[in-house]
């Protein structure tokens, strides 16, 4: 055996998660990794997504804070049109934006989305195998986020789903809760998060 550096594992490590990712291959380098080997590195990208862009540090969730009042500025205007003229059709509807598992991570983690009881460290590992904290699950390769509104005979509805899996907002029960609910959920957000505070954060 020879010396291995961290980044030669990790290398490793990803030549045999890509290859068989993408053309399903079980590739020579897989052969260099266990079971357990796999959870680790799985739990150390974990743990770099964690602490860079998600739970680790306030102000990477703090960053989405544009995205997420254009995406409630978005939905506002639409419910309005409707609210306004319910045989209307509204003006815009659908509204694409391509981004990267770097931009979504902070927007999922803003909505509280994804968060463990205790914080994931380099030294608990052990006691996190049942975590919620997956980063290969929750932005994988193609990741997306839909939000949906509906008209309903009670009102408007909001749904939400992340890689086509319906997802239930945190704090709120119904999986397609009503609009105003959502808002409620996050008034705490909609009414501050501004860039100019954000960026005086020091964490």
């Amino acid at each position: 055996y020879f010396f291995c550096s961290t980044d030669s594992v990790e290398a490793g490590f990803f030549l045999c998660a890509y290859e068989f990712a993408i053309q399903k291959l079980n590739s020579p380098w897989c052969q260099l990794f266990d079971e357990v080997d796999a959870q680790v590195m799985e739990y150390a990208g974990d743990l770099k997504q964690y602490w860079k862009r998600s739970y680790g540090h306030e102000i990477n969730s703090k960053s989405s804070c544009i995205l997420f009042h254009d995406l409630f500025h978005r939905l506002d205007q639409v419910v309005a049109e409707i609210t306004k003229n319910s045989d209307a059709i509204v003006s815009e509807a659908v509204t694409v934006q391509v981004g990267h598992a770097e931009t979504l991570l902070p927007l999922l983690t803003l909505l509280d989305l994804f968060k463990d009881d205790i914080p994931l460290s380099s030294t608990n590992f052990a006691t996190q195998h049942n975590r919620i904290f997956r980063s290969g699950n929750i932005v994988p390769y193609a990741a997306n986020l839909l939000v949906v509104l509906y008209k309903c005979p009670e009102g408007i509805r909001m749904g939400v789903r992340l890689n086509e899996k319906s997802l239930t907002l945190p704090g709120l029960t119904d999986p397609v809760p009503m609009y105003e609910d959502v808002k409620t959920r996050y008034s705490t957000l909609l009414k501050g998060c501004d860039q100019e505070t954000v960026c005086k954060i020091n964490s």
